[in-house]
């Protein structure tokens, strides 16, 4: 009996120098730490959440994620939050207010807590990354500044050569005539990549207004595939449409685009021959809108990467497809200002299912 409580004290001492040793290290990290149980609430911070909220950390243990952070940025990590806490790993970026200025950028991660197949809680990673933001708008409104002043000459340009095709200034030999095409096409991917550009930063900036009223999801189903079927036609492709009767509310334009530029990737790269189905599926709170193609699919460690600019499967596909990189950043912008998410699915050689989720009440 005696043997029993010794052990006993012996195990909570060293858990508790464990704890001790835990807290002394992650309070010396320039990053929020906490530990969030099933119930959400706090059962563990470092001392950054003090600098960040304003109050002593210790004070956060035990209290709900609702009431110490408050219905704005509950509201907000909610979703995620929920996400994690049914098994999903999550990485986020929000703007929060902080203690010291009005609003601060942060990158959340939430990686959950499985024992025996139970949610016991999940691990958070808050991380500010204003200053990244920052420097990102910098360089973004320099690529802007860029842009714009060569669209003018490269229209020039375009309009120079395209003159020549004519022939009206005089015929060229074969061997001109080939290389005049070649300056053509490649002064019409650079003014595709230049238009590609000026969108994304004026997305970005918010320079762009998200027109949002309800739409019938069919329509913009049936709308986004007629835009496509040229393109499907040359590529022998065909676009299968699977409507359903809901609405959601949302900027249908940029919807529109979103399809558009997710079509154009599964019809470029679908072999002849193939069925390119684009169908939405309804859930009690959103619509999630799929892309679905047989064609090559894309690496696991693409999965992600792929949302960002300028990343593509293959460095050969700008080559081989005149793809700019844009087109899914472009896609995920117009998503997040939805209050959306968009991911891809995919089985390396077999195909690949684009998802992007709406909300069906105004947001």
């Amino acid at each position: 009996m005696l043997q029993d409580i010794t052990e006993r004290l012996q195990a909570e001492a060293a858990i508790r120098r464990s704890e001790e040793q835990l807290r002394k290290t992650t309070n010396a990290l320039p990053v929020l730490i906490a530990y969030i149980d099933a119930e959400e609430c706090y059962r563990f911070n470092n001392r950054a959440y003090e600098d960040w909220l304003g109050v002593p950390y210790e004070s956060l243990e035990g209290q709900s994620l609702a009431t110490a952070l408050g219905p704005e940025i509950y509201g907000t990590i909610q979703p995620y939050l929920r996400q994690a806490l049914d098994g999903q790993s999550v990485t986020f970026e929000v703007e929060f207010p902080g203690s010291d200025s009005p609003y601060r950028w942060v990158s959340v991660s939430y990686q959950p807590d499985i024992h025996d197949g139970r949610v016991r809680g999940c691990f958070a990673m808050t991380q500010d990354i204003s200053d990244h933001k920052a420097a990102d708008q910098l360089k973004n409104e320099f690529v802007s500044v860029v842009s714009h002043e060569l669209r003018t000459p490269l229209t020039s340009i375009h309009g120079a050569l395209k003159l020549l095709t004519t022939g009206q200034l005089g015929q060229l030999q074969p061997q001109g005539q080939e290389l005049l095409e070649i300056a053509l096409s490649n002064t019409e991917r650079l003014t595709r990549l230049i238009n590609d550009v000026l969108d994304l930063e004026r997305i970005e900036s918010g320079r762009i207004k998200m027109i949002k009223v309800q739409c019938q999801v069919a329509e913009v189903l049936q709308k986004a595939a007629q835009a496509m079927m040229p393109m499907a036609q040359t590529h022998g492709v065909t676009v299968q449409v699977l409507p359903i009767d809901t609405y959601i509310y949302a900027d249908p334009d940029h919807i529109e685009q979103t399809l558009t530029n997710l079509l154009s990737n599964a019809i470029k790269y679908s072999p002849r021959g193939e069925i390119v189905v684009l169908k939405a599926v309804d859930h009690p709170q959103q619509v999630v809108f799929k892309v679905v193609d047989h064609g090559r699919g894309i690496p696991e460690n693409k999965l992600e990467t792929i949302f960002e600019r300028f990343q593509q499967v293959d460095a050969s596909d700008t080559r081989k497809h005149g793809g700019t990189g844009l087109g899914l950043a472009i896609c995920r912008e117009i998503v997040q200002h939805h209050k959306g998410r968009i991911w891809v699915t995919s089985v390396h050689g077999e195909g690949s299912t684009f998802c992007f989720s709406l909300p069906k009440t105004f947001t």
